[in-house]
């Protein structure tokens, strides 16, 4: 009688075995991440110059429903970033004034996205995989127009579990990312 109350006990907690790893794999998931390669190697300091103009654009074919915020939200988080590091003098959108002038012009296209929205999220869960952002940065001296650098970025949310990021996430990654190759050419 004892052996079945111990076999049966084991069956038990082996049985759940499967029921942990399946929790464990819901919570567990992929990292964020973000990179940059120079396409065209700077050919003068960013130091050197003293106000700065930012542009995001697009050239998706299919962009997401929300792709318009993305691209704000992108534009808002980069000109932050560069104010708070006082990396030039003045940075601001190229929306705000066109007339002000600026010394170096930095153009964001992004060339691809994979959006995971929170809806996404919520129905699929680690299913919904990991949205990502796919841009070419180009810095352009204003009174030449000439590229004097230039460089592609890729940021992804983080994926693989319930609690996964967003096209949001990525959107950030890229901002940081942007920064990142700024900084590495200052």
């Amino acid at each position: 009688m004892q052996t079945k109350h111990l076999i049966s006990l084991g069956l038990r907690q082996w049985g759940q075995i499967p029921l942990l790893l399946s929790v464990l794999a819901l919570i567990s998931g992929c990292a964020s991440d973000s990179r940059h390669t120079i396409t065209q190697p700077f050919s003068a300091k960013l130091a050197d110059f003293k106000r700065a103009k930012v542009e995001v654009k697009s050239i998706v074919e299919k962009p997401p429903e929300r792709f318009g915020e993305f691209l704000v939200q992108l534009e808002s988080r980069i000109i932050a970033e560069l104010r708070a590091r006082s990396f030039f003098e003045k940075a601001y959108s190229h929306t705000v004034d066109s007339a002000q002038p600026s010394d170096v012009h930095i153009r964001i296209t992004i060339t691809g996205i994979r959006d995971v929205s929170n809806y996404d999220r919520v129905m699929w869960g680690a299913f919904a995989g990991q949205a990502n952002i796919q841009a070419q940065v180009d810095i352009v001296e204003n009174t030449s127009q000439k590229l004097i650098g230039g460089g592609s970025i890729e940021a992804k949310s983080s994926g693989g579990s319930v609690f996964a990021g967003t096209t949001f996430q990525a959107v950030d990654k890229t901002a940081d990312e942007v920064i990142r190759f700024l900084l590495e050419n200052r």
